[in-house]
């Protein structure tokens, strides 16, 4: 009996427990943070236009299509000049540097046309006058003096009718030689001293140097007083209208790498999709390669008419290579870029109905943009005009 009452105890505990645990409901935790209005990016982008609209902004479209195309890799790559486009000014002969007349300064960065004058060289005395040159300047001052003292003499006689007007206007040119005989030795007189001025200069037989190209001084060797020797190098001249892109590249890729075709090079600066990269022709440069690294030098040649790079500095360099593979493409003028970037396109989802989709692009050739993520094949996607409805999205435009 006493058996009995302990479990009907024991059983009575058990299903009372059972109840307290399936009265009790879970309570779940409270998220941090609790959005009202939730929307999705999509309807955020979706602007409708009316005919008239459409019309004004003159919105056309262009299918999304999967093309084969070639292969491509980014590498650094140095801008150089161009073999046989930088020279080396020098002097002649042996002179004092003078500044030119027209104002140019040997400075680096100092543009400069072909056959401008760039700087004067005051042609030195030899070194034989160098010796003798004291005893030169007292030697016509006794001819100098010697010679007035004759042309006195022819006058008066002159005046007296004792002489002839010949021998009087011999008397007066013989004067006259060795006048500028006596200026000329002073003058290198002063030079040896170290007196050179720009007046002194200009008294002195002078010698033009001039640009044999135009182009930009690069490097300066000399300033002007300074005394040179014979071939003494001045300024360097570069032109800067063609530059060479060298890039160094892994000398086991070097056959996959397509040699032949063009590349496109931008700056470091400039995101690797947002800009348009410039064109750079493959050219045959020097056979140049660094063992340490296990590289190759391939050259291109870059028009840089509007001045975008300058030598040494260093570039990206998209290099294609061989063979080809399956893309989405789309016209470059589809192609917006917001303020962090950010890439996108307009698609045409429904009659005068655009929404603003992201997409990733790879890289840009031939006019034509290279998508590694974007709208389905078939997508019509806005061309003319997309800067207009990005304008019109953000307020910009009417």
């Amino acid at each position: 009996m006493k058996h009995f009452f302990k479990r009907i105890f024991f059983a009575t505990c058990i299903a009372a427990l059972f109840a307290s645990c399936g009265s009790k409901k879970e309570e779940k935790p409270k998220p941090p943070a609790t959005q009202s209005n939730p929307v999705k990016e999509g309807d955020l982008n979706t602007m409708t236009l009316t005919d008239k609209a459409v019309e004004r902004l003159g919105i056309k479209t262009f299918d999304v299509v999967d093309q084969f195309v070639g292969n491509s890799r980014a590498f650094s790559g140095e801008v150089v000049a161009t073999p046989g486009k930088i020279i080396t000014v020098t002097a002649p002969v042996a002179g004092q540097l003078m500044a030119s007349r027209n104002g140019i300064e040997l400075v680096p960065g100092q543009q400069v046309t072909k056959g401008q004058q760039i700087a004067r060289l005051v042609i030195l005395p030899s070194e034989r006058d160098l010796l003798s040159v004291q005893a030169d300047v007292t030697q016509r001052e006794i001819q100098y003096n010697t010679a007035v003292e004759k042309v006195k003499r022819n006058t008066l006689l002159f005046e007296e009718k004792a002489g002839s007007l010949r021998a009087k206007q011999e008397a007066e040119a013989e004067l006259a030689g060795i006048a500028a005989q006596l200026k000329v030795a002073r003058n290198r007189l002063q030079l040896l001293k170290g007196n050179t001025t720009q007046a002194l200069a200009d008294r002195m037989s002078t010698l033009n140097l001039e640009a044999p190209i135009s182009g930009v001084i690069q490097r300066v060797y000399s300033s002007t007083t300074q005394v040179l020797a014979t071939a003494a190098p001045v300024v360097d001249i570069v032109s800067l209208s063609t530059l060479w892109i060298r890039v160094p590249v892994y000398a086991g890729d070097q056959a996959q790498i397509n040699a032949r075709e063009n590349a496109y090079v931008r700056g470091l600066s400039e995101s690797g999709s947002s800009s348009n990269p410039v064109l750079a022709r493959p050219v045959t440069g020097p056979q140049t390669s660094d063992p340490l690294a296990t590289s190759i030098d391939l050259y291109y040649e870059v028009d840089n008419s509007k001045g975008n790079f300058r030598p040494g500095q260093r570039i990206s360099v998209t290099l294609p290579y061989k063979g080809t593979k399956s893309a989405l493409v789309v016209p470059y003028s589809a192609i917006l870029y917001d303020i962090q970037g950010g890439s996108w396109v307009y698609e045409n989802t429904a009659k005068n109905t655009y929404v603003r989709r992201r997409v990733d692009v790879s890289r840009v050739a031939n006019g034509m943009a290279i998508l590694q993520q974007g709208p389905a094949i078939g997508t019509k996607v806005v061309t003319d005009g997309a800067a207009e409805l990005f304008g019109t999205e953000f307020g910009g435009g009417k």
